[in-house]
């Protein structure tokens, strides 16, 4: 076994330093010292792959390549082989350390450079990891590098939806059944850049498969989401549905749980979501959309309002449509709204008591979870997406945005 080793050596002047001095000079012989000791481990490793592969390869010529570390830039000489029998050429060392062709950063930095930049700017996340590593980085570079590990955790799940969805193999699932798991799944929009539209829409969803009181003590009730799950993807409808199913039934066991409840706000691909071969869940309209809706379209009749309201709340719902038809005869609202409210509340009819069906079937402690709203999807719009993607004068590509919000969402659910 080859051992590599350095020493590290200070100078203190006699009447000696400020500690921050002490700590630059230190760093400084700390970070030259890991530096010798990399390319001291790695030319001992390259020595020993060569000789190991002198038997059935010839060796070439040595090649250099520079390397971006937690220590700095080190350049790598590499002994590059030549394989007789196929006539490629390759540099074993590149195999032993695990770089990919062309791979000019240490996976340390790479990790390092997609936490900053999934929670701040590239232009930000460039000059704090620059900052940190002591070297001028460019934020085009630090780009391409978070894109790449982006787009590996995208093909990852390309290659997962369309085993399970379309070859017919059997998803990974957790083998705990639950009570219950409430699914709430909403989407917002992103400004465009470089694309045939405006904006475009991103899509999340929420899993938990119940709530836990924060504080006995406290004078307000807060309760935590248990089991909380968080997925989100610029991607159509579908296949978000499909790969929110995946990640569902790999941490939750989705299609072992008793019961399924998901909320959305009436959207028309949420609603179809729910009847999904692999949901079949019981879908519920959040109520507080319905009531903005129904807000909207009857501005300045508040005696209307409540009666909708009322008829709502009293479990008549049902009687929704026939009271708007009336009101649009009547002439008592603005006729497109009229028409839009109607179409919604047709097409979200069968979803306005979809929580209070299921609830009578629960335990006390799944009826926490069994609510009329959407609010913690709502929130982990803006935590998850708005808090990144959606400061002043950002504009995104879809592919950009997605890669982005995959690796967001590693960072903040890390053991999802």
């Amino acid at each position: 076994m080859p051992t590599v080793e350095t020493t590290v050596t200070i100078s203190v002047p006699d009447e000696g330093l400020t500690l921050e001095a002490l700590e630059a000079a230190i760093a400084g012989a700390l970070g030259q010292a890991g530096r010798q000791l990399l390319v001291a481990a790695c030319q001992a490793m390259d020595d020993a792959a060569s000789r190991a592969a002198s038997s059935r390869a010839q060796r070439h010529k040595p090649r250099g390549s520079h390397l971006l570390t937690r220590f700095g830039w080190v350049r790598l000489m590499r002994w590059q082989v030549r394989d007789p029998a196929t006539g490629r050429y390759a540099c074993p060392l590149d195999s032993i350390l695990g770089l990919w062709p062309h791979q000019h950063v240490s996976p340390w930095v790479r990790d390092q450079a997609v936490a900053f930049a999934t929670r701040v700017t590239y232009r930000q996340a460039a000059h704090l990891l620059g900052a940190l590593l002591d070297v001028p980085l460019d934020h085009r570079t630090l780009f391409r590098w978070v894109q790449q590990a982006g787009a590996t955790i995208v093909a990852c799940e390309d290659a997962q939806q369309t085993a399970v969805f379309a070859d017919g193999d059997l998803p990974v699932s957790d083998p705990t059944p639950r009570e219950i798991i409430v699914a709430e799944v909403d989407g917002t929009f992103l400004h465009a850049q470089h694309e045939d539209m405006p904006n475009f829409e991103v899509r999340l969803g929420v899993l938990a498969s119940g709530k836990a009181l924060e504080s006995l003590t406290a004078k307000h009730r807060r309760y935590r989401l248990q089991e909380r799950l968080c997925y989100a993807g610029v991607e159509p409808a579908q296949a978000f549905g499909e790969r929110l199913f995946l990640a569902g039934e790999r941490h939750l066991g989705l299609s072992r749980a008793h019961h399924l409840l998901l909320i959305g706000d009436g959207a028309d691909w949420i609603e179809a979501l729910a009847g999904h071969q692999r949901w079949k869940a019981t879908y519920h309209l959040d109520w507080w959309h319905l009531r903005r809706a129904i807000t909207e379209a009857f501005p300045g009749q508040p005696r209307m309002i409540r009666r909708l309201l009322h008829y709502l709340h009293t479990g008549r719902g049902g009687r929704l449509p026939a009271l708007i038809r009336a009101a649009k005869v009547a002439g008592g609202g603005d006729p497109q709204r009229l028409n839009d409210l109607l179409g919604y509340v047709q097409s979200n009819m069968h979803g306005f008591y979809g929580a209070d069906h299921l609830r009578p079937r629960l335990s006390p402690q799944a009826r926490l979870v069994a609510v009329h709203g959407s609010g913690a999807v709502e929130k982990h719009i803006e935590l998850v997406i708005g808090r990144r993607f959606k400061g002043r004068g950002m504009r995104w590509t879809r592919a950009g945005a997605n890669r982005l919000l995959k690796l967001r969402l590693r960072q903040l659910q890390p053991h999802a």
